[in-house]
């Protein structure tokens, strides 16, 4: 008997003035063992589906089926003696994210213990170790300090494998896994993923993973389901997904991934249209040093050299706490910097008053991660976007709708989504909202932190090819800040390579992928995700031991110059630097 069995599954949400269907009678068996992957753009009801499986869903929702059993227990009929039992025995749930899976006011230790306790008879000592074991196994390493931590002390990978940890303090027979890695570094990505497919073999799980990305799909199941507004358009073994795909919108799906956008043409300006010259900044710090405290610095950006040429895209990649985003806020005088020049079109801008700084803000506009957060939700999309154009004093109000309205159409959405908020809009709606906003004052530089992270494959490929067309028509240059080496790879002129608030490489983007000279940007570009199944690998990460032991070293001919005990950014080919130590 299979594990999981639906059939004729069908969800819909009561709202005011009527329902909307979220699945359509969709139909799956899971085996025990087996891997599923169930793929599709936001709000084609794959998380809903599996939602319903667990009967997490809200009270609006009405869900009818012909058949949803999960561990031979029929879950529509049963009740919450029976529910508490599936939920953790049979299956257990990893959310895409974790702060909101975890109470903020307990440790995580006590609510590992908890899991533990009302699934099983262990005394409280024995709960607690068994989590510290768990903390263990999803290789945290301090997990003795860790059972003590609460939610917000740890970063994203971190709480993720503690998630990991509490899922699997049930011993479920199904794993099943909520876009697990959406906002995660690659290399941070890549780790989760090995270590769910490790776990999921050792502990003999069935797994099923949802995702909108086809890499981790690549990467990590055996049978794929493609949803799309509800319904299954296709369903096969992984492989045969990837090379002989029946349903348009799979082929789609696999476009988007594979796609690449042309290099702008040069321009003839020598002068760069941004340069960042010794940019540093540090943070003092308050540690405890037994009955006192005593404070030190942590330098979050040490002396960083960034030259952004005019009409050109050049990325800033690196993992979490790396200072990517640090680099382009200070870029942008939106964080004070602690030492070094902010360089506009030749003018040193480090040093300016607000008043002073105005009119280069016309000149440089920033797009953020999170488009919400970003936008006022008390405005209507066309009062955002004239909202430069009012802090400016450009053109009269009735001018400035009008400019917001031509705007909206030139990022792809109609002028009758004028009056709505920013509620209203879907993910990739609301960011081509924010670079409307930010290009309305015509900039000739723009930084892009992270604006594609969350977003669907599909909606991920409108957006990036919406800025390489406007970056085009209005010459602009761009930093484009990221870990998304897929993306870094098919629209950008040059990459920057960041680790621990340094740079570590830079060079074109075609010599970065074909011949990374640093160790730490090696281990980048070998954590991103398969694009098919056949290049599935086991991958090794280096600690930060390794990668300093493998940074390379150089002989030179010293001309005057002392030899510094620390490594140096040192030139190897033409446009291409690497961090080195340097000996006479």
């Amino acid at each position: 008997m299979p594990l999981v069995e639906i059939e004729d599954l069908k969800v819909s949400f009561r709202q005011y003035g009527g329902a909307v269907d979220a699945v359509r009678g969709i139909s799956f068996t899971l085996e025990e063992g087996e891997s599923l992957g169930i793929v599709g753009e936001s709000g084609s009801g794959k998380s809903v589906s599996c939602s319903a499986l667990l009967r997490l869903l809200p009270a609006t929702a009405e869900v009818t089926a012909t058949k949803l059993r999960l561990d031979g227990t029929d879950v529509a009929k049963a009740g919450k003696e029976d529910l508490s039992r599936l939920r953790g025995r049979a299956a257990a749930m990893i959310f895409q994210d974790p702060m909101t899976a975890f109470d903020p006011v307990f440790t995580i230790g006590h609510q590992i213990a908890e899991t533990i306790q009302a699934h099983r008879r262990v005394s409280k000592r024995e709960a607690r170790a068994e989590a510290r074991r768990l903390l263990e196994r999803v290789e945290i390493k301090n997990a003795a300090d860790v059972l003590d931590y609460y939610p917000h002390q740890l970063s994203g990978g971190m709480l993720q494998r503690a998630m990991i940890a509490m899922a699997l303090s049930c011993r479920p027979k199904v794993l099943i896994a909520d876009e697990p890695t959406t906002a995660l570094d690659v290399t941070i990505q890549a780790q989760i993923l090995q270590l769910i497919k490790e776990i999921q073999a050792e502990f003999g799980m069935a797994l099923i993973m949802i995702t909108h990305d086809l890499g981790v799909i690549a990467e990590t199941v055996d049978r794929v389901l493609v949803m799309y507004r509800g319904e299954i358009m296709e369903e096969g073994p992984v492989q045969q997904i990837f090379d002989a795909p029946r349903h348009d919108y799979t082929r789609q799906l696999l476009a988007s991934l594979e796609a690449s956008f042309e290099p702008a043409p040069g321009g003839a300006d020598p002068t760069p249209a941004l340069e960042l010259r010794g940019l540093s900044k540090s943070y003092r710090i308050r540690r405890r040093a037994g009955l006192f405290h005593e404070y030190g610095d942590f330098h979050a950006v040490r002396s960083v050299d960034i030259v952004l040429p005019r009409n050109r895209i050049v990325a800033i990649v690196g993992e979490s706490g790396s200072g990517k985003t640090t680099t382009g806020l200070m870029a942008m005088r939106l964080t004070d910097s602690s030492s070094g020049e902010i360089v506009v079109d030749g003018k040193d801008i480090s040093g300016l008053t607000p008043e002073a700084l105005k009119p280069y803000r016309r000149r440089m506009q920033i797009v953020f991660q999170d488009s919400y957060s970003a936008l006022d939700p008390m405005m209507t999309l066309a009062q955002i976007i004239a909202e430069p154009l009012h802090i400016h004093g450009i053109g009269t109000p009735r001018e400035q709708t009008g400019k917001a309205l031509e705007w909206l159409e030139r990022v792809g959405l109609e002028r009758s989504y004028a009056t709505r908020y920013p509620h209203e809009l879907s993910g990739g709606q609301r960011q081509r909202v924010a670079i409307a906003r930010a290009l309305i004052l015509g900039p000739s530089v723009l930084v892009a932190d992270e604006p594609t992270s969350a977003l669907d494959v599909t909606v991920k490929t409108q957006i990036i090819g919406l800025l390489k067309r406007l970056q085009a028509e209005m010459g602009l240059s761009m930093l484009f800040i990221s870990h998304d080496l897929s993306t870094v790879k098919s629209l950008t002129d040059s990459v920057v390579v960041m680790y621990r608030g340094r740079v570590v490489e830079e060079a074109p983007t075609a010599r970065i992928f074909a011949d990374p000279q640093h160790p730490y940007t090696r281990a980048l570009l070998d954590a991103i995700p398969a694009t098919n199944p056949r290049e599935r690998r086991q991958r090794s990460f280096l600690s930060a031991e390794e990668i300093a032991a493998a940074t390379p070293r150089y002989t030179v001919i010293q001309t005057g110059a002392a030899p510094r005990a620390e490594p140096q950014l040192v030139t190897i080919a033409p446009d291409h630097r690497v961090e080195a130590y340097v000996t006479p």
